[in-house]
């Protein structure tokens, strides 16, 4: 998988836009990525870029991801994470489910200026 992470021009949140396969071993990576960057830069805010690019880990990837994989990377729990996805594609909500069961708050959007939006609540 090729992906490509920056940070947002006001610098808040960091931007992973995804080109490729989303299965189990391209997510860990992505994680893995994201984590040295929060690290680094302390921001705990991302937005994953993922048009064109449907989930392909499936359930139990999926969840084991969430609940085992992000922890080990040590992924601060106080991060919020908004993924974009193309209209009508509806196969990362998994993620998003099992994200916040596993105590992440991750939403899935259709727009990316909805996403920034959210990201950008203080609330």
């Amino acid at each position: 998988m090729s992906f490509k992470i920056t940070i947002s021009e006001n610098g808040k949140y960091i931007i992973g836009k995804v080109e490729g396969p989303l299965n189990r071993e391209n997510a860990q990576q992505l994680a893995k990525e994201y984590a040295m960057f929060i690290k680094s830069t302390g921001i705990k805010r991302i937005l994953n870029d993922v048009r064109g690019v449907s989930d392909e880990m499936g359930i139990l990837n999926g969840y084991e991801y969430a609940h085992r994989y992000v922890n080990t990377l040590g992924i601060p729990h106080d991060i919020r994470a908004a993924i974009v996805t193309d209209e009508g594609d509806f196969t990362h909500d998994f993620q998003e489910t099992v994200a916040r069961n596993a105590g992440y708050f991750v939403k899935v959007f259709h727009s990316f200026e909805q996403a920034v939006d959210w990201l950008m609540d203080v609330r």
